[in-house]
C-alpha cells in the first residue's frame, strides 16, 4: 500500500479544517461536512472555480498540486522563459501552468463557498479564515475576496506536501526502525480504551 496518497489526503483535510473551506462533496452536498472528505472518500477530487461566478469543474487536488510545483520551480529557474511556456510545444509546460489555474481554482470555490455560509447559530465555529475576513488591511477596510483566495492559496501551497511528505517519512522509519512500532503500540493501547474507535486528540496529546 502506498502511504503517501493517504497522507495527502490527511493533509488537505487537515488544511481544510483549519480554514474552515467548507465544500460541496463530490457525489452530493453537505453543507456543514467535511472540509474536503478526502479520507472519507479515498479520492482527491475537489471543486475548481476558475472566477468567483464561473460554473464548478473537478480536478484531482494532488496531481494538481505536483505539476504546479514541478512547472513553477523549472520556470523559476529561467524566468525568461515564462511568457512562452504555453507555446512550447512539450506537454509538460501546457499541463503544469493549467494546474497553476486549477490550483488558484480550488481556493477561489473554497473561499466561495465560506463567504456564502456566514458564521450563524447552525455554524459558530470561528476558524481561520473567519479571523483573516474579521482583519483590517492598514486603511482600515476588510480585506476582500482576492486576498482571502491569496490567504487560502498560500494555506494549500504550504501545508500540503510538506505536511504529507514529513507524515510519510515518519511512517517510513517508523517501521523500518526495529522496536519503534511494538512501543508505540503500547503506549496507544495504555492511552486508548478498547471500545474507542478513533481516539480523540486530547487523550493523546499527553503521550511521551
Amino acid at each position: 500500500m502506498d502511504c503517501l496518497h493517504w497522507f495527502n489526503y490527511l493533509a488537505f483535510d487537515i488544511i481544510g479544517d483549519l480554514v474552515s473551506l467548507k465544500t460541496k462533496r463530490y457525489e452530493e452536498e453537505r453543507a456543514f461536512g467535511s472540509p474536503f472528505g478526502m479520507l472519507s472518500r479515498g479520492r482527491d477530487i475537489a471543486e475548481v472555480r476558475l472566477t468567483p461566478d464561473s460554473p464548478p469543474t473537478y480536478a484531482t487536488a494532488i496531481e494538481v498540486l505536483n505539476r504546479r510545483g514541478e512547472v513553477s520551480n523549472t520556470l523559476g529557474c529561467y524566468p525568461p522563459l515564462k511568457p512562452y511556456a504555453k507555446y512550447l510545444p512539450d506537454p509538460f509546460f501546457r499541463r503544469g501552468l493549467q494546474a497553476v489555474e486549477n490550483l488558484a481554482g480550488i481556493a477561489v470555490a473554497r473561499v466561495n463557498q465560506r463567504l456564502d455560509t456566514p458564521l450563524n447559530e447552525k455554524n459558530k465555529r470561528v476558524d481561520l479564515l473567519a479571523r483573516l475576513m474579521e482583519g483590517r488591511d492598514e486603511s482600515g477596510n476588510h480585506l476582500g475576496r482576492e486576498e482571502l483566495t491569496a490567504e487560502a492559496l498560500t494555506q494549500l501551497i504550504a501545508g500540503s506536501d510538506t505536511t504529507s511528505n514529513t507524515s510519510c517519512a515518519l511512517m517510513y522509519w517508523c517501521l523500518k526502525t526495529e522496536g519503534v512500532m511494538e512501543k508505540l503500540q503500547k503506549e496507544i493501547d495504555a492511552a486508548i480504551p478498547e471500545n474507542v474507535i478513533v481516539p480523540s486528540y486530547e487523550s493523546l496529546k499527553d503521550l511521551p
